[in-house]
This record gives C-alpha cells, sequence and structure tokens, in this order.
C-alpha cells in the first residue's frame, strides 16, 4: 500500500489552539499554513495526499505534563494521527508517566531541549531516555537553531551525535536533519552514522547537490519525511521531495516504510 506519513506536525484542542498558536508564531518570516487545530491538519493533509501526521506535542513545563499527555492520549481514537507524548526533565516520578504513555498506546516521546531547558546529551537524562526506549518507543529531539528561540542551543548535531551514539541501533530521531540550519555541522558529525533523521526544515533548506550528498551518504532507511507543520506547508513539502528523490524505493522509505517500521504499523 503506498502512502504518505508525516512525521513531524503540531496541532492543539480547539480550546487552546489560538492562544498556542499566538505563542508559537512570533517569527514573520514563518507564518503558519493552518490554524493549528486538528481540523486544520487534516484539511493540509488532504490537499497534500498525506495519510498519517505523526503528531509532536512538548510540555514547555512540569506543570503542564500530565495534560498535554491527557491531550495526546485522547487523539489515539483519530484515525489520521499518531500522537507522541512528552516528559519535561523536571516532572516528579518521570518513569511513571513514561508508564503510563506506554500503556496507553503512545508510540513515542518528543524532547524540545531549548524549550525545556536541558542539554540533549546531559548524562542524568540518560536514565530517562533508557527507559522510554526499553519502553517501546521512539524518542525524537528538537534538533539545531529554532525559530523563535535564540541561543544556547540545547540540541545542536554534536549534542545529538552524543545521544546517538550512547544508543546504538535505537529509534531515535534528530528532528530537521539533526541539525537545522547547521549544515556545515550535520555532514561532519551525522551524515553516514547511525541516528534517524527528520527532514522537517532540512531538504528544503539544501543545495540540490547537498541533498544528493545526503542521499548518497545516509542510510536512506533513516531518513524520515516530515514538515514541521503548520510551519511548512505540506503540499509543498510532499512536492519538492518528490523532485528530489528519483528513485522510487528509495522515495517510498522515506514517504513511508521507514515510519511505518519505527512506528510498528501494519501496512
Amino acid at each position: 500500500m503506498y502512502m504518505i506519513i508525516d512525521f513531524h506536525t503540531h496541532c492543539f484542542s480547539d480550546a487552546i489552539a489560538p492562544k498556542a498558536m499566538a505563542n508559537l508564531s512570533k517569527n514573520p518570516d514563518y507564518p503558519p499554513y493552518y490554524d493549528g487545530t486538528l481540523s486544520g491538519l487534516k484539511a493540509s493533509m488532504d490537499e497534500a495526499g498525506i495519510d498519517i501526521s505523526v503528531m509532536q506535542n512538548i510540555a514547555t513545563n512540569a506543570h503542564q505534563n500530565r495534560k498535554v499527555n491527557d491531550w495526546a492520549i485522547s487523539c489515539l481514537d483519530v484515525p489520521f494521527v499518531v500522537p507522541f507524548g512528552s516528559i519535561h526533565p523536571e516532572l516528579e516520578d518521570s518513569f511513571a508517566e513514561v508508564d503510563r504513555l506506554a500503556a496507553a498506546g503512545i508510540k513515542g516521546v518528543k524532547f524540545h531541549p531549548d524549550y525545556q531547558k536541558f542539554f540533549a546529551d546531559d548524562e542524568r537524562m540518560f536514565p530517562l531516555y533508557e527507559k522510554i526506549l526499553r519502553s517501546d518507543m521512539v524518542i525524537l529531539f528538537h534538533c539545531g537553531k529554532d525559530l523563535v528561540l535564540g541561543e544556547p542551543l540545547h540540541c545542536d548535531p554534536e549534542r545529538f551525535a552524543h545521544v546517538a551514539q550512547a544508543f546504538p541501533g535505537a529509534p531515535i530521531v534528530g528532528a530537521h536533519m539533526g541539525s537545522q540550519g547547521l549544515w556545515d555541522d550535520m555532514f561532519r558529525l551525522l551524515i553516514g552514522k547511525d541516528c534517524y533523521l527528520d527532514t522537517s526544515f532540512g531538504f528544503d533548506f539544501l543545495s540540490k547537490y547537498e541533498i544528493e550528498r545526503v542521499l548518497a551518504e545516509h542510510d536512506t532507511d533513516k531518513l524520515l519525511f516530515a514538515t514541521d507543520a503548520p510551519w511548512q506547508c505540506q503540499k509543498k513539502d510532499v512536492e519538492f521531495m518528490r523532485e528530489c528523490v528519483k528513485d522510487g524505493k528509495v522515495l517510498d522509505k522515506i514517504f513511508y516504510k521507514n515510519a511505518a517500521r519505527l512506528l510498528g504499523l501494519a501496512l
């Protein structure tokens, strides 16, 4: 079955979407392409021909963590999304929250070290990473520069590489090609290495030559199509990926087979 899975999207409940989108839309260079609601995401997916969107949630403080995960769990019955949960480093009894997510059927956890104010390769975080991985969940990190926040960068390519090296072969994904805006470091530290990378805010920021290098030098079993919608246009990114990847078998892997394998989806 031919499908397209977008591994990196965002949406919120109708009640909080307006406030959340206002807080996240502070960079005028990247206006949102939909209103941040589930219905807005579905309309965008339909226009782009996307079948499933992985919904990346983020708890920016420990106090809201369980509410964020309640929202993720509530979306498990939505047929067109795969919701990820979130764990804030300061959450008390974080292991129990991992257990709650796993028991509910959540397939992954997202960390945004800049918003959550921790360095991704701080070894004090490694037991939590191991707990998530042993619970058969994927981990996704925001990597590189953020559209709104400045320095310090809490998960640059070097820090992400340290985490990936500490858990070889594990389903740990670097968003934004592991290096948003730090492309020289991407080639030096990540391309050709044992790590998963999503293409959001990545491929469309690289030259044709650089994309060809990525496809030639990195394991294409570990590339995941992603858009970071609503901050990028899903339809445009689908069309651009088809332009970039001429090998149909490789395109199928990037569009859906790699993601389906990581998420345990029966296709």
